[in-house]
């Protein structure tokens, strides 16, 4: 059987060809894209105000009020790590926050990134011991954290962003405030503290226009949120993706050539 033949589902599978080539291009066209900006890049200071796919560094200032579930330390964000019966789970919270630094303000729109955190409690619980309303409340979010706590004696490791902590983010810094900011996100950005929670944790307060702005690379699709200086190149994603690059053209153009050879085909058919 030649395989090349048109048929009509040859036809068919072929045009999906040609439709999955380009974003499987544009993945690994990502790849390629993030894996040399990673490569490139260093860290620059919050004084030059500098715009495009960066890295800087500064102290963590809060727009809202939030408390680590278990050292009860303000926080921009925390990660609840629960473990026991042989499996674990994860609870997060993040909330976007303020870097300062020489003078600079730079507002972190970081609630979709990825934050690399260091422990900041542990707490080890005996089967049907009694948690806080807040951690009962946080455990009960996620169907695997409350599955454990329920079978037996597990252990609780909180990872908090805390404020005045030295961070490091790497992501699209724009100099203007992003035109679509959603209007829920910005009316939280505008409070000052008039929430339930204690104003005392909206420490460090600010100008309420920033600088600088510091969100996910909308076409590189990355952001990461560290407490711990880090090693951008170590970042990169695996070498696999850049096949993409390669193979969403050719998928394509396998899809084109077929379905040529079948409008060919077919024209030879009604013209006989």
């Amino acid at each position: 059987m030649n395989l090349l033949e048109p048929t009509p589902a040859g036809s068919a599978v072929a045009a999906a060809l040609v439709v999955a080539g380009a974003p499987m291009f544009s993945v690994g066209l990502r790849v390629l894209r993030l894996r040399r900006g990673l490569k490139e890049l260093t860290e620059r200071s919050l004084a030059e105000v500098p715009s495009g796919f960066v890295m800087v560094a500064g102290r963590v200032a809060l727009d809202s009020p939030l408390v680590g579930p278990l050292s009860g330390k303000p926080c921009a964000g925390f990660a609840l790590e629960i473990r026991g019966s042989g499996t674990s789970a994860r609870v997060t919270e993040q909330r976007p926050f303020r870097l300062m630094a020489d003078g600079v303000l730079a507002q972190v729109l970081a609630a979709d990134g990825a934050w690399e955190m260091t422990a900041t409690a542990r707490r080890d619980l005996a089967h049907g011991e009694k948690t806080s309303q807040n951690l009962t409340a946080l455990l009960q979010r996620s169907p695997e954290a409350a599955w454990i706590a329920h079978s037996g004696a597990f252990t609780v490791v909180e990872r908090a962003l805390l404020a005045s902590q030295w961070c490091w983010v790497i992501g699209q810094g724009n100099h203007a405030r992003p035109l679509d900011l959603p209007q829920q996100l910005d009316l939280q950005l505008r409070k000052t503290g008039t929430d339930d929670a204690p104003q005392t944790f909206a420490a460090h307060a600010a100008p309420s226009e920033p600088d600088l702005w510091l969100r996910t690379d909308p076409y590189l699709q990355f952001l990461r949120v560290s407490d711990e200086r880090p090693h951008p190149a170590s970042l990169a994603p695996p070498p696999w993706g850049l096949v993409l690059a390669v193979a969403g053209p050719l998928l394509s153009l396998t899809g084109l050539v077929y379905l040529a050879r079948a409008a060919e085909r077919c024209r030879a058919l009604l013209g006989g």
